[in-house]
């Protein structure tokens, strides 16, 4: 076991940054959005979880970028790779823009553009005060992001420095709610488990093969040019996102340095526990499918592979 730095455990190591001014807006029954102005990464906050390794001096860094759900999206995960020899940094960005509602409420009752929009504005911030924390290594910060936020930190490897940052982990991309970026400033590794149909309406479903209704894209959005500025609520809504596997064909073209990863026996969300496969209902009593999970020696294979680039010199 490492150094635990916390919100709880460790105040006179932070500095606190003033939070945002974000509220809920109900856009119709059930369903809500987020105005306002977006907290910025808060060391001091209660969600921060920050974890060095006891035998590296300046080590590695991952920051770990949470799904629709929350940071408990990413317990397992972070204790995996801080036990391989990591630093490890994560947060709440609900709970940073001090909202505090389960996890089912974000997943049933929030926009897609909104979870993502909280969340990138938390990561890149948390990225900005990693660079300066004499504690890591500051040549060597990696993001994995699940799920929603694995179409975060897709955004973030376009304006993040490639001196700083080594690569980013993505792990089922839907190309849904930011959209997906026009150009990467820093390697990117995309990862799917071949079940992965979480969210799906049907079981082969495929996240890197589904389209979605450009309806549910930002049309601002404070980032990265993308394909969400012609395929969002206010343009194009009718139509349809480019799949992930479309966009990362289309970067790989371009000279990007992109790789996709695909997993055996493994389904949305490998660190989530044992593959199960699984039913789900979604807002509006929509039952789809939500597999997640997967079996111990993948999940394995899936550190290991990750932990090759992140312990690098």
């Amino acid at each position: 076991m490492g150094v635990v730095f916390s919100a709880q455990t460790a105040k006179a190591q932070c500095v606190p940054v003033q939070g945002g001014s974000a509220r809920l807006i109900e856009l119709r029954d059930e369903l809500y959005t987020v105005t306002g102005a977006l907290a910025s990464f808060d060391p001091c906050n209660r969600s921060v979880d920050f974890r060095l390794p006891s035998a590296s001096q300046r080590p590695p860094l991952v920051i770990f970028v949470h799904g629709g759900g929350g940071g408990g999206d990413n317990t397992s995960a972070m204790a995996a790779f801080h036990d391989a020899g990591a630093a490890v940094l994560g947060f709440d960005a609900y709970v940073m823009n001090g909202f505090d509602r389960p996890s089912r409420f974000w997943v049933l009752n929030m926009t897609y553009e909104a979870r993502q929009r909280m969340i990138y504005t938390v990561a890149l911030s948390a990225y900005r005060w990693a660079v300066t924390d004499g504690r890591i290594d500051p040549r060597r910060i990696h993001f994995y992001g699940l799920s929603n936020g694995a179409d975060v930190v897709a955004n973030l490897a376009a304006v993040t420095d490639p001196r700083n940052v080594r690569a980013v982990f993505a792990e089922g991309l839907a190309g849904a709610g930011l959209g997906l970026p026009d150009m990467l400033r820093v390697p990117l590794r995309a990862i799917f488990g071949r079940l992965d149909n979480f969210g799906g309406k049907a079981a082969d479903d495929w996240r890197w093969l589904r389209r979605n209704r450009c309806a549910l894209n930002v049309a601002e959005f404070d980032g990265p040019p993308g394909n969400a500025a012609g395929c969002n609520a206010r343009a194009g809504a009718a139509g349809l996102t480019q799949s992930p596997s479309d966009w990362l064909t289309e970067q790989q073209k371009r000279g990007a340095d992109v790789e996709v990863w695909f997993y055996e026996r493994a389904a949305h969300g490998a660190f989530l526990g044992p593959l199960r496969e699984r039913t789900n209902v979604w807002a509006g009593g929509n039952v789809g499918f939500a597999s997640i999970g997967a079996d111990a020696d993948i999940r394995a294979k899936l550190l290991s592979d990750v932990m090759r680039v992140v312990l690098a010199p």
